[in-house]
């Protein structure tokens, strides 16, 4: 046998047991370890959605949740473009908080909410559609809002907004996902569009790579290190709103640092354009518009020494934590829109009943979650109905 015969046997032998490894890890993997099936795609036009009409699992050691998402990529009911006679429907944008995928469509927070208003409202049909998409923030609602939420024609539009997170989503330098489209603040205070950077590998190779349980396990050891971060930019391995973890100013708690060190001023300026030109787009259709802040469970609950005790250098930083929550308000304040915001009844809540409405290790709402956030927003649109024009 020649050299290159044995060359070739040898590397068959090899290639042959690496993939038996491959397999055996995988079907061990999805033995041992909730796995998710659940696929996104990239949009050309809006970056990261859910694939349309799936019906898939979420899985986490909290739940173990059946997935159904309509025509259109949301997970929803199947909702008709043009607006029937006698309807007043309200479009909401928001992250994971709203996609909900941890609870059954009639369990999230938009259908809770819908039910709710119905019963205060008699003369119309009230109509909530889900336009919530996990791991995006402001920018990419603003863009979800140009491409498909006006055209329900809504008469009033909630983006909800998660601080703790949401300015980083927002921020191309620092989310710098290739699945997301950005806006960049322009020195005359417009917004330059950027179209999601979908590469071939991140088009053909990362809905197959996701599929894969054991790759998921490996990117969860794999996370904080710069094969993480490579890989990520590629698009690969990179799950809605994961990425690898840098010092505390370049990830998502650089948002709470009290003297905004660089890059945050130029994120908090690109966040509030993006929800300012939200507002504009909804009033120039002749719709209301409000937002909803979401607080963590972190800061509803007061587990801050908890969260930070495995970053060294958090006890060197000053730290502000209403700083983005208050940057929103004053926001509202100026350009006249209502920011509803759902920390202090949420902590309220939590005094009293002792009780998280957050699931323990996943940290989104649980079913008493979502239904306590749809209790406080549908209380304030009712208790508003003239300025939001709720049919009586």
């Amino acid at each position: 046998m020649n050299i290159v015969k044995r060359f070739v046997l040898h590397l068959s032998i090899v290639l042959s047991s690496l993939l038996l490894a491959l397999v055996l890890a995988e079907g061990v993997t999805r033995l041992i370890r909730p796995f998710s099936t659940v696929e996104y795609r990239v949009d050309p036009e809006i970056g990261q959605i859910l694939v349309a009409n799936q019906r898939a699992r979420w899985a986490h050691q909290d739940y173990n949740q059946t997935v159904i998402t309509n025509s259109e990529g949301f997970h929803d009911r199947e909702h008709a473009v043009v607006k029937p006679a006698n309807v007043y429907r309200i479009v909401v944008l928001g992250d994971s908080f709203i996609e909900g995928l941890s609870a059954p469509i009639e369990g999230g927070f938009t259908q809770q909410l819908e039910q709710l208003l119905q019963r205060e409202v008699r003369d119309q049909h009230v109509e909530v559609i889900n336009l919530g998409v996990g791991g995006i923030g402001p920018a990419q609602y603003l863009r979800i809002l140009e491409a498909k939420g006006m055209a329900y024609r809504p008469d009033l539009v909630i983006m909800s907004v998660f601080p703790e997170n949401d300015f980083w989503d927002s921020y191309e330098p620092l989310s710098a996902a290739p699945s997301k489209v950005f806006y960049r603040l322009q020195p005359d205070g417009s917004l330059q569009y950027l179209p999601a950077q979908a590469s071939l590998i991140t088009i053909k190779a990362r809905p197959w790579l996701r599929k894969s349980a054991f790759l998921a396990l490996l990117r969860t050891g794999l996370r904080s290190t710069l094969i993480e971060s490579w890989v990520g930019r590629l698009g690969m391995l990179q799950s809605p709103g994961v990425a690898a973890e840098r010092s505390i100013a370049w990830s998502e708690w650089g948002v709470y640092i009290a003297d905004h060190p660089d890059p945050w001023p130029d994120a908090y300026r690109t966040t509030l354009r993006a929800i300012k030109y939200s507002q504009e787009l909804a009033v120039k259709a002749g719709a209301q518009f409000t937002v909803m802040l979401i607080g963590s469970v972190t800061m509803v609950e007061d587990r801050w020494d908890e969260a930070l005790i495995d970053h060294a250098e958090a006890k060197s930083l000053r730290w502000n934590l209403g700083a983005p929550f208050t940057a929103i308000t004053q926001l509202g304040q100026a350009e006249g829109f209502e920011v509803i915001n759902l920390v202090e009844p949420f902590r309220r809540d939590f005094r009293a009943t002792k009780k998280s409405r957050s699931w323990p290790h996943d940290g989104h709402w649980n079913p008493a979650g979502n239904q306590l956030a749809a209790e406080v927003v549908s209380r304030h649109l009712v208790a508003h109905r003239d300025q939001y024009r709720l049919p009586k």
